[in-house]
C-alpha cells in the first residue's frame, strides 16, 4: 500500500513512548513527518529530551490516572495504543487510554495485540487482555486498527539464546508448533504506516514474519551459526512451569512485582508456549509487506544482529 505525506491537520499520538516499541516508533514517525505533528506520551518525559530536541511534543500520562490522559491526547487526531506490560491487570489502562482518546477528539487507534487474540479457544491467557482491549475499542466508536503481532524474533534471539548457549541447552513447552517470528522493527513499521496511510481504519492485521519455524527449529539455527549444541529439553506444561518455580519467576500476573527484575509471569509464558504448540501461532501472512511495502525480515537475519551479544553475555540461565 503506498504511504503519503502526512496531512497537515493530523497529529500523531504514541503511549509509552519511552519503550523500546515507542522510541522506534517516534523515529520512524520524525522521517515522515514533522516533529510538531508528533505527541509523544510518558511517565518519564525527561527520558524524550532527545525528540523534543526534534520539535516532538512531550507529555506526561499515566495509565492509572485518567486526568492526565486527557491532557496527554489533547489535540490528537490518531493515537497509537502501544499495550502496557501488566499482564492480567491491564486492561483498565487500556480502557482508560481509550476512553481519555475519545473524550480528546481522537478519531483512529491503531492497538498492538497479539496473534489468535480473537480466538475464543487460544489458552494463551495474554489474549484474554488483548481481546478485552478489541472489544472496548470495537465499542468506543473509534476508528481502530488491530495489529495483532506473532512472536518476536528477538524473543528467541535475545531471550532465549544466550542462555542457552551458555548452558548447552534450553527447556521448552511449545513442542513442534510452528510461528512466523517477527522483527520488532517490522512490527513498529506497520504500526506507524497504519496511522499514516489510509484505508486501514476497522481492519485487523496479522503481523507475520517470512516463514514459519518451531522454537527447536530456531534454536539449532543459532547453535549452528556459534558451531556449539543446544539440546532442548521438551518438557510438558507441568514441567515447565516447575523449571520457572527454580528461576524464582512469579506464578501469576498478580504476583509480579512492579519494576521488578522480573516482568512476566509463568502462567503466561507457559500458556504462550501451549498456545504455540496447540498451533495458534501457525499464522502466515503477507501483511507486513501490505502496510509497508516491504518483505519482512527472517529470523536468521535477527539473529545475526544478535550474535556478537551471546558470547558477551556467557552466563547459563536456570538449572
Amino acid at each position: 500500500m503506498s504511504s503519503n505525506a502526512v496531512p497537515t491537520h493530523e497529529r500523531v499520538i504514541i503511549t509509552g513512548a519511552s519503550g523500546a516499541f515507542g522510541r522506534a516508533a517516534a523515529e520512524r514517525l520524525l522521517s515522515r513527518m514533522p516533529g510538531s505533528q508528533l505527541v509523544l506520551t510518558t511517565r518519564t518525559p525527561a527520558s524524550l529530551d532527545d525528540f523534543a530536541r526534534r520539535g516532538a511534543s512531550v507529555r506526561y500520562a499515566d495509565f492509572d490516572d485518567p486526568g492526565s490522559l486527557s491532557i496527554a491526547f489533547a489535540g490528537g487526531t490518531k493515537l497509537l495504543l502501544i499495550s502496557t506490560a501488566r499482564v492480567g491487570t491491564r486492561v483498565g489502562q487500556h480502557k482508560n487510554a481509550i476512553d481519555a482518546a475519545a473524550r480528546a477528539g481522537i478519531r483512529h487507534i491503531a492497538y498492538t495485540s497479539v496473534l489468535g487474540a480473537a480466538e475464543p479457544d487460544n489458552p494463551a491467557i495474554v489474549k484474554l487482555d488483548h481481546r478485552a482491549t478489541e472489544v472496548h475499542l470495537e465499542q468506543s466508536g473509534l476508528d481502530w486498527t488491530f495489529l495483532r503481532d506473532s512472536q518476536y524474533a528477538e524473543a528467541v534471539a535475545g531471550a532465549i539464546i544466550p542462555g542457552a548457549l551458555a548452558a548447552g541447552h534450553c527447556w521448552d513447552n511449545s513442542g513442534d508448533g510452528r510461528v512466523a517470528f517477527v522483527a520488532r522493527q517490522d512490527c513498529v513499521a506497520c504500526a506507524t504506516e497504519v496511522l499514516i496511510q489510509q484505508g486501514h481504519a476497522n481492519k485487523a492485521y496479522d503481523i507475520t514474519g517470512p516463514e514459519l519455524l518451531s522454537i527447536p527449529q530456531g534454536v539449532e539455527m543459532a547453535a549452528l551459526m556459534m558451531g556449539k549444541p543446544i539440546v532442548v529439553k521438551r518438557v510438558n506444561d507441568d514441567e515447565m512451569f516447575e523449571y520457572f518455580d527454580a528461576l524464582g519467576v512469579p506464578r501469576h500476573a498478580s504476583d509480579v512485582r512492579p519494576r521488578g527484575a522480573i516482568p512476566w509471569s509463568s502462567d503466561d509464558m507457559v500458556t504462550f508456549g501451549q498456545s504455540i504448540r496447540e498451533g495458534y501461532f501457525d499464522v502466515l501472512t503477507d501483511h507486513v509487506e501490505l502496510i509497508t511495502g516491504r518483505k519482512p525480515t527472517p529470523l536468521h537475519d535477527i539473529m545475526l544482529a544478535h550474535q556478537a551479544s551471546w558470547t558477551a553475555n556467557p552466563h547459563p540461565v536456570g538449572p
